[in-house]
């Protein structure tokens, strides 16, 4: 029996030696697991692991978390071991081994000596003295540092408070005589210690209600540590040691006597107070030991203060100091220290006023007049507190801290203000302000509320960037960082005081007193404008708050002093000469009667203005006297003083320029022009407008004063050039005023070039365009400022012309260059978004450079088309910008005149002609209507205008509107007096073809506007056309009166209707279209079918439809004279069209089957494949099919051509190859293929043909596709294989046989077959596992259509024999998704199961698989005849070397057996069982799941005889059941619970039957394995208890698994089991066994979840051998 102990005992100190090494292991989960383990045996193997333990320590690793791992293991077994199991030499060792690691800890790592120190409080809390005794010696001259030691006890006494103060004594007096040699840097540590030792004592006199104080020797050790700490330590020059000693006399005054203390307070005060002095950082310790002090020497119970105020006077001072909060930057942990401080120190100031009140309140007083910014500051903010905390003890001394407060309210200081600002608000909150002493304090914050530190201010100043400014710049000032800061903190100040008196106003009633009506006095002063928004906001609070108490708001002037009252202002009037009062009698009434006449909505100022200076420069007229009229000027030019508002001083300047015009002193004009210039406001477009005018006015007296006074402004800005480009990068703002100065320059020049003399402007013009003066304008950014440059350059060419026209003609030489600047001036800039202002410039822009058009040289192609580009812009304004219909008629104008000036024949502007419209077609047809609207009226416009220059009286009827009337031969002879147009163009050059079509859409626009215009348009062009002279061959008149008469009623109609849309405009537009056919001539109809693109593409759907009927009316009737060639160049332009626009493809193909219909259609088809075929050659990357697929929707949607033209593509794909050999030789290879095969463009396009008749849901294409419904899919199935042999080569047919497939699916209505490949057909028919998804879509394919299963086998029959493997593979991949839905009659079954079961020795494993899987589908229809047939090929296909076809065979053996009788299945159950074992263990998921299914299935069928033979084989597999019910793969799991519930009956165990059907068994649902586990064995051994050898063998082989997830729970599983055996003998014979590989396993094995569970293992083990033990 000694000898089984022995081993037992050998066993577990070896267990436990492999726990204790796990503990070092590299992984966290494989040290905590250990340490579990180590935890759960601890109590009843504690000496044992104490020893393990603590041999490794000392033959151990040094790495750290190793040894603080089995030091607290250590620690816990010792807190854990009971009563009996402590033994004083086991804890002596243990104490020693704790100590030697402190000593070892030669790097002071904390952690070690956290651990060490933890086992020796372990220790002590079981045996304290003994923990005292070793301490004790180890301070007497041990090996362990003193400080370790120290800092052990501290924890001994925080832990084990109780124990510890008994002791205190001992500790001290051990303790004391070492302290004077301890060093600096040990120093902190021994100061914390005494913090914890004294107030763990503390702590203990609260909870025994004690409090005296220590006596005797205890009381003289306390006395004697305190007077070292406070003469030595608390004088260090260590920041540390300083706080930590400063804490620890604050916990020692407790503790010592009162006499004593009394005696130490001239030194403890002063000394704590130098700490706190000294502490910048984190003077927290400090400070609250202060408090304790103060605390205890002050306020004490029945006692009186130990120390007077006198005798406080450091401590105030200091404090003071630190009363103001100055918040730092850093971390949430530093600021938060700072407010503990800064609360400590207000406690201070409490605890203070708690024993002198008054005292303290007077101090304050007095120190609040010092001169210390700091002091003063301390003095507010405790103020501030102690008025909040308690405000009676001194509220009857408020008037005394008012009168300070008024004493500080002189102060300049920032920070000062805002602490006065919260006083304030706190005084008035709390009741300490009256009416007396309140305006003051009121009025300070309304002032603090008026600093102009705005947000933009502030912004404008942090993004200054200071830097030196250079001689030549203009001083730019940039705010300073003291400046900057400066501003930051008024910003904050400004903040402070407007919430202070929002808050007053509304949510303290008291402070209504003080704030009303005071409040209204802060309205008037002129400096605190500003704080206006503020004051009526608080105002209104007040008011609020009287109306919601029913109080009447009312003031008394009488008894307050200065309340702003109403005044009244009396109105005098000039007196003026006596000629100008005779004037006004006679204008004055004029201008009453305007201003009495007109209502406030109908106010014109600018007519006002004029009639004022009409009647000025009239009254300067009568007045014939220069000196007065000088003397007007001079009293006038006074005024600019007077206003302010910039539309008074624009009048202002004009009325000057007025007065300078009257007048011949050269000098006076200078110098009031002068100030003229001075007194303006640049930046304003008013007041430049009126300086431009003036000097304009001027300009018309006193030319050479007003340039040379222009050209010296402007000389004086480009000398600043260079200031402008520093402005860009230093003061972009400062750009403005640069901006605002040329554009008034600009302005000015202008106007006196507007206002001059016409003699004078010849000579001068090279002063007033200049070489670089309009150059310089450019550089403006600012619209109003373009907007001045380019009415001065309209000026400077009106000026021109109006010279031209009074006899001085001279050209514009540098004309082409003032119209680029004007291009560069409408210009959008990037920054800037379409706004009204933009538009104002781009009109003028506009008119200037009509202006400019106008005038000499005549303009160049280059320079017109540069114009044409930026002003055709202008058609897509969008409408949401309310563009002014000034915009377009100065847009007509320039067109117009560019016109005009294209030459003096009609063919010269015919062509400009074309030209234009050619231009304007792009926005004419846009889908905006108001582009169409904006092109049409030009169009209009122009033709109007064209017609008038070239065929003069052209309307014989005398209209003067919008109408125009064509007319024939017999009117014109009739007419008698008219002649033929003067400048007739060539008719070809009208292009009537082309116009015509372009213009018919607009006939049918849907706006009605448009349609009237078009109406117009297309009247002007055939009037056009009949007015020239007729060729040979003409057309009759009667045709000709018919087309006048169509066109006629299309304008009445359009006229008369406007904005119906009933269709009737459509048989107008067939009514025109008849007429117009009429009139051209076959090349005029051929090329308007050519230009159908345009037509047809139009973006109005209304419109396109229109363009449509009408061509399909032109090729009804004239479509039987084209000819082949046009045919061709027709039908392509109809393909790009229907590419191009694929909204309207549906119409425009349309047009492409009348085509065809009503032409040669065999051209028409021909063209379509040779467009795909070209479409795949040019484009074959990009893919941009989309006119080849609209024209074979269309073709297939046809109901004649349906049928037809789907055969013809599907014998293209039955009989074309995908692939072709390429013929260098020949010259069939393309350039860019660079395959040894190229794709068959013909069979691709055939395919995509295919695609498109599939992918419409006509009901022609659907009738089509369900006659030829199993030859379609049968071909597109097989195609499948064929492309598989070529996908190296290409992707692009397997690409697009995906696409047809799909679009077939859509085309029969089989969703489910076209989901099968809508997201990753690519992937899967291009990868090993294609036929899964041929048999997929066949599977589908004959669930919606069973009918045609019979058909569609008899089609794949024949593949099965092909010579390829992949076209075998789809064939048999699509009979096994037919065989799916085979009818159980069908004659057909019995050839189909013999050919299945022949092809399962198929050379292609795919072959042999795909036939299994049929054989299996059948049987789960049903088949149940052939079920012998089907198990036989799957028992044989169990051990195929094919992985796949293996797992074929194993997942189709439980369908198959589900259905098979047990005749069939008994015979071959242990065959199967064996095959289903080895399967088990296989790698492929599937196929382990389908194995551990199979199990369960056919354990029903364990009867009889085979049941004990049976049951034998299912105890060998049980064991793997359990352990891959974890089994990291999901399905395993579920086929291994499943498994589990099927096999549980047999085993007649109740208790695992009930187990294995609990809900947290179930799929989907968490379970704890482990908990699983331990409950599973436990019934186990209960029912099988002979069987465990069987099951322990099986988890031994399970160690050896390739997955560690089993590997670990086999571990898991032999641990529980071995567990629960609770026999000694069968535990002696297996546990040696078992807990050696587990032991190897924790030690060896390279994954972290076994080592971890094998740790878990062995500690179960561990557990059952100490039962058994004991």
């Amino acid at each position: 029996m000694s000898t089984t102990d022995d081993a037992t005992t050998s066993s577990t100190i070896g267990i436990i030696r492999v726990l204790v090494a796990a503990m070092g292991d590299s992984a966290r989960s494989v040290q905590e697991a250990a340490a579990s383990a180590l935890c759960q045996i601890a109590q009843q193997n504690a000496e044992a692991v104490l020893d393990c333990c603590a041999t490794s320590l000392r033959a151990g690793k040094r790495v750290v978390s190793y040894r603080a791992g089995l030091l607290l293991i250590l620690a816990y077994t010792v807190r854990e071991m009971r009563e009996e199991q402590i033994n004083i030499s086991l804890m002596r060792s243990t104490a020693k081994l704790a100590m030697t690691e402190l000593a070892a800890n030669k790097e002071d790592v904390s952690d070690w000596n956290s651990a060490a120190s933890n086992l020796l409080v372990a220790v002590g809390s079981r045996s304290p003295d003994l923990l005292m005794d070793e301490t004790f010696n180890q301070l007497a001259g041990g090996m362990v540092p003193v400080v370790h030691l120290v800092q052990t006890l501290a924890e001994f006494a925080s832990s084990c408070g109780l124990q510890f103060a008994p002791r205190l004594k001992n500790v001290l007096s051990r303790v004391l005589p070492i302290l004077s040699n301890v060093t600096d840097n040990h120093r902190q540590a021994f100061a914390n210690a005494f913090t914890f030792w004294c107030d763990t004592v503390n702590q203990c006199n609260e909870v025994c209600l004690s409090n005296t104080s220590p006596e005797g020797d205890l009381q003289a050790l306390l006395q004697q540590a305190f007077e070292l700490l406070l003469n030595s330590w608390i004088k260090s020059p260590d920041s540390g040691v300083r706080l930590a000693t400063a804490e620890a006399l604050g916990k020692m005054v407790d503790l010592i006597s009162r006499k004593h203390l009394i005696s130490a307070l001239p030194r403890l005060l002063p000394s704590i107070l130098a700490v706190c002095r000294k502490e910048k950082e984190n003077p927290l310790p400090a400070t609250t030991s202060l408090h304790t002090v103060l605390s205890l020497i002050l306020v004490n119970d029945a006692r009186s203060p130990m120390i007077d105020f006198l005798a406080l006077s450091p401590v105030l001072n200091m404090l003071l100091l630190k009363a103001y909060l100055t918040v730092k930057k850093g971390s949430n942990s530093a600021y938060s220290a700072q407010m503990k401080n800064h609360n400590e120190v207000l406690r201070c100031f409490v605890t203070i006023r708690e024993a002198y009140p008054s005292e303290i309140f007077d101090f304050l007083l007095h120190q609040l007049r010092t001169r210390e910014e700091y002091v003063q500051l301390g003095v507010l903010s405790v103020w501030k507190h102690l008025i909040f905390r308690q405000s009676e003890p001194w509220l009857n001394r408020r008037g005394e801290i008012a009168e300070a407060v008024n004493y500080l309210l002189r102060k300049q200081d920032l920070k000062l203000k805002k602490s006065i600002a919260e006083l304030i608000v706190c005084m008035a909150s709390s009741g300490y302000l009256n009416k007396t002493t309140s305006e003051a304090c009121i009025e300070f914050l309304v002032k603090q509320c008026a600093l102009a530190s705005t947000r933009k201010r502030l912004s404008e100043a942090s993004s200054a960037v200071p830097e030196k400014p250079k001689a030549t710049e203009m001083p730019v000032s940039i705010p300073a960082k003291k400046e900057l800061g400066g501003q930051l903190r008024s910003l904050e100040l400004r903040r402070v005081c407007e919430t202070g008196l929002l808050l007053l106003a509304g949510t303290v009633p008291a402070a209504e007193v003080i704030l009303w009506p005071f409040l209204l006095k802060m309205l008037m002063p002129v400096e605190y404008t500003a704080a206006l928004d503020t004051v009526c906001k608080c105002i209104t609070e007040v008011l609020k708050h009287k109306r919601s108490r029913g109080e009447k708001v009312s003031i008394d002037y009488s008894m307050t002093s200065n309340i702003p009252e109403p005044e009244i202002l009396d109105d005098l009037g000039p007196i003026f000469p006596t000629a100008i009062v005779l004037l006004w009698e006679e204008e004055i009434p004029k201008l009453k009667a305007y201003i009495s006449n007109i209502d406030v909505a109908s106010w014109q100022q600018i007519v006002w203005e004029d009639m004022i200076i009409h009647l000025l420069s009239d009254a300067l007229g009568v007045v014939h006297d220069p000196e007065w009229i000088m003397s007007f000027g001079n009293a006038l030019a006074t005024h600019y003083n007077l206003y302010d508002d910039n539309q008074q001083i624009s009048l202002l300047h004009r009325c000057m320029g007025t007065v300078l015009q009257k007048t011949d002193n050269e000098v006076y004009v200078q110098r009031m022009i002068t100030l003229m210039y001075q007194r303006s406001d640049v930046s304003n477009k008013i007041n430049r407008g009126g300086l431009a005018t003036a000097m304009g006015l001027v300009a018309s007296a006193h030319l050479d004063t007003v340039l040379a006074k222009l050209r010296r402004i402007l000389d004086n800005h480009k000398r600043n050039g260079f200031l402008r480009f520093v402005l860009h990068f230093v003061k972009p703002q400062k750009i403005r005023a640069v901006d605002n100065v040329f554009a008034t320059l600009a302005l000015m020049y202008g106007y006196t070039a507007s206002y001059a003399p016409s003699s004078g402007i010849e000579a001068r013009i090279e002063i007033l365009v200049g070489s670089d003066m309009l150059k310089g304008f450019l550089k403006v950014k600012a619209q109003a400022s373009k907007q001045a440059v380019l009415s001065a350059i309209n000026l400077l060419g009106q000026a021109v012309i109006k010279a031209a026209k009074n006899g001085t003609v001279f050209p514009l030489k540098k004309r082409d260059i003032m119209l680029n600047y004007i291009i560069s001036l409408m210009e959008k800039d990037e920054k800037n978004s379409l706004d009204i202002e933009l538009q104002h410039t781009q009109e003028m822009a506009l008119d200037a450079c009509a202006t400019l058009v106008s005038v000499n040289p005549k303009l160049t192609s280059k320079m017109r088309d540069s114009v044409l580009q930026a002003a055709f812009g202008f058609f897509t304004l969008p409408m949401s910008l309310a563009v002014s219909d000034t915009l377009f008629t100065n847009l007509t104008r320039f067109l117009c005149t560019i016109l005009l000036t294209s030459g003096d024949d009609g063919k010269s502007r015919a062509m400009q002609l074309q030209f234009l419209l050619k231009r304007l077609d792009e926005f004419a047809s846009s889908s905006m209507e108001y582009e169409r609207e904006r092109a049409v009226r030009t169009v209009l416009a122009l033709l109007q205008y064209y017609r008038a220059l070239c065929f003069p009286g052209s309307c014989y009827v005398g209209c003067t509107g919008s109408y125009m009337h064509l007319r024939s031969s017999s009117d014109t002879d009739q007419s008698g007096g008219a002649a033929g147009p003067a400048l007739l163009p060539p008719r070809e050059a009208l292009r009537l073809g082309e116009r015509i079509v372009a213009f018919l859409p607009r006939c049918t626009d849907v706006s009605p506007v448009i349609r009237i215009l078009a109406g117009q348009i297309i009247t002007i062009l055939c009037n056009m056309v009949m007015l020239i002279p007729d060729p040979a061959g003409a057309k009759s008149t009667d045709d000709s009166i018919e087309l006048s008469l169509a066109i006629t009623a299309l304008q009445d109609l359009t006229d008369s209707t406007k904005g119906k849309t009933d269709g009737s405009e459509v048989n107008v537009l067939q009514r025109v279209v008849d007429a117009v056919l009429n009139l051209l001539n076959y090349t005029e109809v051929v090329a308007a079918l050519k230009g159908c693109k345009i037509a047809v593409c139009d973006k109005v759907l209304q419109s396109a439809q229109g363009a449509m009927s009408a061509l399909t009316q032109i090729i009804y009737s004239r479509g039987s004279q084209l000819r082949e060639g046009d045919i061709c160049k027709i039908a392509r332009n109809l393909f790009e069209a229907a590419a191009i626009d694929c909204d309207r493809h549906q119409g425009i193909l349309a047009v492409v089957c009348s085509l065809a219909e009503h032409s040669v259609a065999k051209v028409v088809f021909s063209e379509i494949i040779t467009a795909g075929e070209i479409e795949l050659v040019d484009d074959l990357d990009k893919r941009k099919l989309c006119r080849f697929e609209k024209i074979i929707l269309a073709i297939s949607h046809h109901e004649k051509l349906s049928l037809i033209f789907l055969e013809y593509v599907v014998d293209i794909l039955d009989h074309a190859p995908v692939f072709k050999e390429d013929d260098a030789e020949k010259g069939n290879i393309s350039d860019h293929l660079t395959f040894p095969m190229s794709l068959c463009q013909r069979s691709q396009a055939a395919t995509l043909a295919l695609q498109e008749i599939l992918r419409g849901a006509n009901d022609t294409v659907k009738q089509a596709v369900n006659q030829c419904y199993p030859r379609v899919l049968c071909c597109l199935l097989l195609r499948i294989g064929s492309i598989q042999e070529s996908i190296s080569i290409d992707m692009q047919p397997l690409r697009d046989m995906i696409t047809t497939i799909h679009v077939f699916s859509e085309t029969v209505e089989n969703d489910d077959m076209g989901k099968v490949l809508f997201t990753d057909g690519e992937q899967r028919l291009s990868g090993e596992r294609w036929t899964e998804a041929v048999e997929e879509v066949a599977s589908n394919s004959a669930r919606e259509k069973p009918e045609e299963v019979t058909n569609m086998c008899t089609l794949l029959w024949p593949a099965l024999e092909r010579q390829h493997d992949c076209q075998r593979a789809a064939a048999a991949a699509a009979l096994s998704g037919l065989v799916q839905h085979c009818e159980n009659t069908s004659i057909l079954l019995g050839s189909l199961v013999e050919a299945l079961t022949a092809h399962t020795s198929d050379e292609s494993s795919t072959v042999r698989l795909l036939c299994v899987r049929s054989l299996v589908q059948m049987i789960k229809r049903g088949v149940t005849a052939f079920v012998p047939e089907a198990l036989n090929v799957i028992v044989a296909l169990l051990e195929d070397k094919e992985d796949e076809v293996a797992n074929a065979a194993v997942c189709g053996l439980s369908p198959v057996i589900q259905v098979a009788s047990a005749e069939v299945v008994y015979p071959m159950l242990l065959n199967l069982c064996l095959r289903l074992s080895i399967l088990q263990t296989r790698h492929l998921e599937s196929t382990r799941a389908a194995a551990f299914e199979a199990l369960g299935s056919v354990s029903k069928f364990a009867t009889g005889v085979q049941l004990g033979t049976f049951m034998e084989q299912i105890h060998k597999i049980l064991p793997r059941l359990v352990f891959h019910v974890n089994d990291e793969a999901p399905s395993v799991s579920l086929a291994c619970k499943n498994a589990l519930r099927s096999i549980s009956p047999l085993l007649h165990a109740q208790d695992i039957r009930a187990l294995v059907n609990l809900r947290t068994f179930e799929f989907g649902r968490s379970m704890e394995y482990d908990d699983f586990v331990k409950e599973f064995v436990k019934h186990l051994v209960l029912q099988f208890r002979d069987k465990v050898d069987i099951y322990v063998s099986c988890a031994i082989q399970a160690f050896e698994s390739p997955w560690p997830v089993i590997q670990a729970n086999s571990a898991y599983f032999v641990g529980c089991l071995l567990s629960r055996v609770r026999d000694a003998v069968s535990v002696a014979h297996y546990v040696p066994q078992v807990s050696n590989l587990l032991m190897k396993m924790t030690t060896s094995s390279p994954s972290a979840l076994v080592r971890a569970k094998s740790t878990l293992a062995l500690s179960q083990i561990m557990n059952e051998m100490e039962v058994l033990n004991t």
